[in-house]
Formats: C-alpha cells, structure tokens, sequence
C-alpha cells in the first residue's frame, strides 16, 4: 500500500485539482471553489517536489533534487508565476461597475482602482486567480514530475472523479438544484458550460483504456468503466449538441489510435477486448439516462441527430446574435486595445453598446459574446491574450521539438515497422484537446473555466513530456512503469 501510494499519490492529488470544480459547481459558489482549487494546489505543490515519480534504482532524494532542479531551470515556471502575480493584480485591482454622474445625469463605467493596471469587476478575478495559480502547477508537474504509468494514472482518476461528479450533479437535477438544472438545460447561446470539462475527461479516458490494458490493472477496470460512462453522462447533460458532437468525434480519434498503440504493442487480441470493454462499459450511461434523467431534458438533448422534426443543431437566430455579440466586442477592444475594459465587464459593455435592434435578440441577462477569443480582446485587451496563449504556444514548442526528435531517432535507427512510429496515445491527447477547446472558443467562453483550463494545462504538459527527450531516450525508458 505505501508503495502504490508513493507511486500514484501525486497523480491522484493532480487529478482531484483538475477536477474539483466539477464536484463544486452545483453546490458552491466562485468564492469556496477558488479556496479550494488553492489548497489543492498546495497540496499538489507539496507533492510534486517531495513524491515525484521515481526512475528505477532512483532514490527518493535523487528524484526530488531532479524535479526541483527541472522546475527551476524551467522558464514556464517562471513565466507562469508572472501570470500569477498579474492574474493577482486583477483580482486586488477591482471596483468596475455601474456608476451614475449625477451632474450629466447619465450611467457610466467606473474605473478600476488603479486604471493602469489590468482590473475587473468587483469580486470576478478570485477564481480566475485561482485557476492559474493551479495551471502552474498542473504544468509543472505534468512536464518533470510524472512516469509512464502516473501520466495514464492520472487521466483514469481524473475521469473516474469527473464521472461520479457527473452522476451527482445529475441526481442532483432530478431533485431540483436550481444550478445543475440552470446548467443542464444550457444551450448554445449559453456561451459557457461545465460539460467542456466532462467531454475532456471522456477523451483522457481513452486513453486511460490502453493504458489498463497495458500495465494489467485488471483490478481497476470497474473503475474505469465508471470513468468512461461518468464522463459521457456528464458531456451529455451539461453541453450543447454541437459541442457533444465535438468531443465525441474527439474521443473516437483518440480511442482509435490507442487501439493502434494497443495492437502495435500488445497484439491484435488486445483489440476486441478494448472494443468489448467499451461496450460494456456504454451500458450504465445509457441506463442512468433512461431511468434517471427528466423526460423533458432527454427530449431537447440530441433531437437534431435523432431527427426530430424542426429541431436544429444551432438554434433559431444564433447567426444574428452572434454577430451583435462579436461587433461590440470589436468595438469595445478597438476602444480599449491593450488592457480592454477589464475581467468580466462585457455585460455591462453591452448596455453601453448595443443598438435598439439588438434588444430584439438579446437575452435580458445577456453576459457572453458567443465568440470567447473576441470577447476575451475585449474585457483584457492585446496584453490580456497575450499573456494567456504564450504558455500555450511554449509548450506547442516544446511538444513539436519533443515529436520531431523522437520520430528522427526511430527513424534513423532503421525501424520502419508502423509500430515503431506509434508513440504513447498521451502524446495524441493534449493537441486533440488544445484543438476541441479552442475551435468552441469562437461560440462559447468555456475555455476560460477553471477546470477547462486546468485539464488542458496538465494533458498538453503531459503530451510533450510523453515523447523520449532528445538524447536522453534511455534514461527516459528508466522512467517508473
């Protein structure tokens, strides 16, 4: 037991961070959720630098002066603690809201406390604070703490606790939790939902399928069913159609290459017991669904691929709103180019910009723009973005220079089998959820959610980190299996 615990206690700690919000979300506001995404982040801190998985014949000092060391000399680390000091700015730097001049006799924006610095609405950047201070360290972890088998460790837990959050969170639905209904009735003009997170787990536990199969956690497989059948529950009732169409097609990518990485590394038998897997573990999805949920969530959840007569994939004017959306939020960013007007202000930017037309198709608590990298230009500015894509685009760096010397080295060690060109289906995952998430940012704002953010963070680390560091492939294959 203390064994498994020192091999796996940090992967399960990082998978409890990057889901936790999925447990919170229908009982708990912005504020206890930001606590304890914080405290989980401590915690996952602590236990990345004293519990690091171990390379054989490694000794425990050995491993921690190797992660210390790495995250040090990592210069995401340090770029990622600038990102916290600024996301901390935003928070302390509130105070925007509605203001009314008394002498013009008209309502305005108030400012921050300090203009000059990036701000927001009262009370909107703890969370936010948060989720970055949980990314860094989501981050580092996936790319100097982790072996071979804590990486699929943590995608099995992380989608076994988002599948049991989703089958609370569903019965919770059923006994009337104003959120969780709020939540599972979304639509797409919704523009932010937690079933983002859920179809990001159901990709990673894919992965976690080959990943049993091959390390034999045969022990493990009902608790993987649940991860695969939890996950999908939890996509189904807390996202729109299209983005359930995204992920799906996703996870189908994903499942088919690991089948190939299961065939090329453990024979063709592996397959059909892969497939059979899935299919038993499809089956209590689709009993909690007919059993469980409300027969007037069911009938609005996937009528347009069942057919159903006047259904649609995007509803009835969404073209129309969300152009009026993405115009203001050009218009305020052209306005306020660098900094924008500040964390979560769009709502009130719409009261100031819409035209009179636009009431006709504006929902009364209307908030989000339909277009998430807009309306990010348009509450943070150029700076804002900036500071939000370059720790994406490091480890797109970081993931091509790894990809392109490990297909190099198979290649010029002459091993031309299709095997030998079949890395890990981790190295597959982090740039299929990069895409899914960024391709629904241009309808939704979803990827500015914690638990998106921080699953993104933890699979792309881990992508890159899967692939043999150039010139170190043997001691990489030391790694803990």
């Amino acid at each position: 037991m203390q064994k498994a615990i020192s091999k796996y206690g940090l992967a399960a700690h990082l998978a409890l961070l990057a889901v936790a919000p999925l447990f919170l979300f229908p009982f708990c506001g912005e504020a206890w959720t930001a606590r304890t995404v914080i405290w989980l982040s401590l915690l996952s801190a602590a236990w990345t630098v004293l519990e690091p998985s171990r390379r054989m014949d490694e000794a425990l000092h050995d491993a921690r002066f190797r992660v210390a060391s790495s995250i040090a000399l990592d210069p995401l680390f340090w770029f990622s603690l600038v990102l916290v000091l600024v996301a901390g700015l935003r928070w302390l730097n509130g105070g925007i809201g509605m203001a009314y001049d008394a002498e013009k006799s008209v309502w305005s924006l108030s400012d921050a406390k300090f203009p000059f610095l990036p701000g927001g609405v009262e009370g909107s950047g703890y969370l936010p604070f948060a989720s970055v201070v949980g990314v860094t360290v989501l981050m580092q972890a996936g790319r100097h703490a982790l072996g071979k088998s804590a990486r699929v460790c943590v995608l099995f837990v992380a989608a076994f606790l988002a599948g049991i959050a989703a089958v609370v969170a569903g019965i919770a639905c059923v006994f009337g939790n104003p959120v969780a209904l709020r939540y599972v009735a979304c639509g797409t003009v919704d523009a932010t939902y937690p079933g983002t997170a859920f179809g990001l787990c159901f990709m990673g536990s894919m992965v976690a399928i080959a990943g049993a199969f091959e390390r034999k956690w045969n022990r493990a497989m009902p608790l993987l069913a649940v991860a695969v059948g939890g996950s999908a529950i939890g996509l189904y009732l807390f996202a729109p159609d299209i983005v359930i169409l995204v992920y799906a097609a996703c996870a189908v990518a994903v499942v088919a290459y690991s089948l190939l990485y299961a065939h090329s590394r453990m024979g063709g038998l592996v397959v059909p017991k892969c497939l059979a897997f899935l299919l038993v573990a499809s089956i209590p999805p689709i009993l909690f669904v007919m059993g469980v949920v409300p027969e007037g969530i069911k009938a609005q959840k996937l009528a347009y691929f069942f057919g159903e007569e006047g259904s649609t994939l995007l509803p009835d004017g969404f073209s129309a709103l969300r152009t009026a959306l993405t115009e203001i939020a050009e218009k305020v960013w052209k306005e306020n180019p660098w900094l924008g007007t500040g964390f979560g202000t769009f709502g009130l930017d719409i009261r100031f910009n819409a035209k009179e037309a636009d009431w006709a198709v504006f929902a009364s608590d209307q908030a989000g723009a339909l277009n998430g990298w807009m309306q990010m230009l348009a509450e943070r500015g150029i700076a804002g973005l900036s500071f939000f894509v370059a720790p994406l685009l490091f480890l797109v760096w970081t993931y091509v220079f790894r990809a392109f010397h490990a297909f190099s080295d198979v290649l010029s060690k002459s091993r031309h089998g299709l095997g030998s060109l079949i890395f890990h289906p981790i190295c597959v995952l982090g740039p299929l959820a990069v895409a899914a998430v960024a391709a629904c940012g241009f309808y939704d704002h979803s990827f500015w959610r914690s638990e998106t953010m921080m699953l993104v963070a933890i699979m792309f680390a881990m992508s890159s980190s899967a692939f043999p560091a150039p010139k170190k492939a043997d001691d990489d294959s030391l790694t803990e299996k």
